[in-house]
């Protein structure tokens, strides 16, 4: 059975790095590609299936919802934050651009694509690192997911520009989610602190931010950081994120699981 698999390597292979100091999402990764490897040589199904791919998926969208919960707006919208977003931007392009057209004889505007791709860094890495260290309040935790964050919209730009395809036109109502705000700390406030505060996560998470994001032509991810934003002022947002603490933990072992 692939999940017992998956499961068992997990568990064994986080807490044996975990032994050496590791962080055990190592072993997380070590455990997806020995997997890969052992369905490789023995031919039996156990690499990731869409199931593994779905619960990856959840697993991203509560991380980066529950990182919207601990950032202020004026943490994204600052100079250093776009200027660094911009700056690496502009010089990965630059040095890469020239490189790959030379050294793998491909077309200038391919080997434009493939250093826009390169410019871009892991959200979900870097965030569960920084969420490990405690260190998405410092400052530059805050200025690392904010450049981030920038990198992510532009990839979602150059994604739409290389498909031909342009968001929905409903996309606009995003522009007026602000004004959901006094809505969603009502929703939060009368929640409670069981079960309800839990279903109320998975909500804004995965069904407004994720699935509604994405029903209007927009990244999922990025409307799971969103929701997560708008709740960041309530004097609750702590205690919805360490609601949805092992949720989001289990999931995300598929995440790193499916990588390996």
């Amino acid at each position: 059975m692939p999940e017992a698999l998956w499961i068992s390597f997990a568990f064994v292979l986080g807490l044996l790095v975990k032994g050496f100091g590791l962080p055990p999402l190592v072993g997380y990764l070590a455990a997806g590609f020995l997997l890969s490897g052992l369905s490789a040589v023995s031919g039996l199904t156990i690499e990731a299936t869409d199931a593994l791919g779905h619960i990856a998926h959840l697993g991203v969208l509560l991380l980066l919802f529950t990182v919207g919960l601990k950032l202020k707006l004026k943490s994204i919208v600052s100079l250093e934050v776009i200027g660094g977003s911009l700056l690496h931007f502009a010089i990965t392009c630059a040095i890469f651009t020239p490189g790959l057209y030379l050294l793998m004889d491909l077309s200038w505007q391919t080997a434009l694509m493939l250093a826009i791709a390169l410019s871009f860094s892991s959200t979900v890495l870097a965030a569960k690192v920084l969420e490990s260290k405690r260190e998405l309040r410092a400052f530059h935790g805050r200025v690392a997911i904010g450049i981030l964050i920038m990198q992510d919209l532009v990839a979602l730009v150059v994604m739409s520009l290389a498909a031909g395809q342009t968001p929905s036109q409903w996309a606009l109502i995003v522009f007026g989610l602000p004004l959901l705000r006094p809505l969603l700390f009502r929703l939060l406030d009368a929640s409670g602190h069981d079960e309800l505060l839990v279903l109320l996560g998975l909500l804004m998470a995965l069904v407004l931010g994720g699935y509604g994001f994405e029903s209007v032509g927009l990244s999922s991810e990025l409307g799971a950081l969103v929701f997560g934003a708008m709740l960041a002022k309530h004097p609750r947002a702590q205690e919805l994120s360490k609601s949805l603490w092992s949720v989001k933990e289990v999931f995300l072992v598929a995440f790193f699981l499916q990588i390996g």
